[in-house]
């Protein structure tokens, strides 16, 4: 009779051990790979956001940094081309740099409730060929700079404190700031108002003229 009890090789049991063992570790691999692949997704989400935020306040900074200190003459006395509440700012540049016609703008930028509870900002802009056109609705496609979660503010520094709601029409503010909840905000100073205002109805040809030429 032939002793098998020597023989090499796997019972049952130790085959469903085996069996069961590589099921787990298969089970751990593919949730460690699909916990990787989430947290990937989140780190590139994040750096997007990041890069989003980062562009925008560049944007803030290069519009008002640039703003025009102009003043117009009108039946209420001296009237700045400037007006700012914590949720909307309208102001003048000089375009004088393609795509652009060289000469004064009035631009905008308002901030609304946008779509499942986020916030967007808003970019209009518009040449104006007149001073006296300062503020007046002209229909425009806007430009959406920002929609996302975080609440946007501008606020307005006066002679003493910052203020949500610039109320000093015949001047400009010493300083804006633009933030965004939770994140440092930009401040940018503005620059000293002309001391001479412009009648209302000036052609602003001639001053867009001026400023390219600057």
């Amino acid at each position: 009779m032939i002793n098998r009890s020597g023989q090499n090789g796997l019972t049952l049991v130790e085959l469903l051990i085996a069996m069961t063992i590589s099921a787990l570790v298969l089970v751990v691999l593919v949730q460690g790979i699909t916990i990787l692949s989430k947290w990937s997704g989140h780190l590139r989400i994040l750096q997007e956001e990041s890069e989003q935020t980062n562009s925008l306040f560049r944007f803030m900074h290069e519009r008002l940094i640039r703003i025009e200190p102009l003043q117009i003459e009108t039946d209420l006395g001296p009237q700045a081309l400037f007006t700012g509440s914590d949720d909307q700012i309208s102001f003048v540049i000089a375009e004088t740099a393609y795509p652009s016609r060289p000469g004064l703008y009035e631009q905008s930028l308002q901030i609304v409730k946008g779509s499942e509870q986020n916030w967007q900002i808003l970019f209009l802009r518009k040449q104006l060929l007149n001073l006296d056109e300062f503020g007046l609705t002209q229909e425009q496609q806007p430009l959406v700079l920002y929609d996302g979660v975080a609440r946007p503010k501008f606020s307005f520094m006066g002679d003493n404190n910052w203020q949500e709601q610039w109320e000093t029409p015949q001047s400009l503010p010493k300083q804006i700031s633009f933030s965004l909840e939770g994140l440092p905000e930009v401040i940018v100073s503005i620059p000293a108002m002309v001391s001479d205002a412009v009648p209302a109805n000036n052609d602003t040809g001639a001053q867009g003229a001026n400023a390219d030429a600057g």
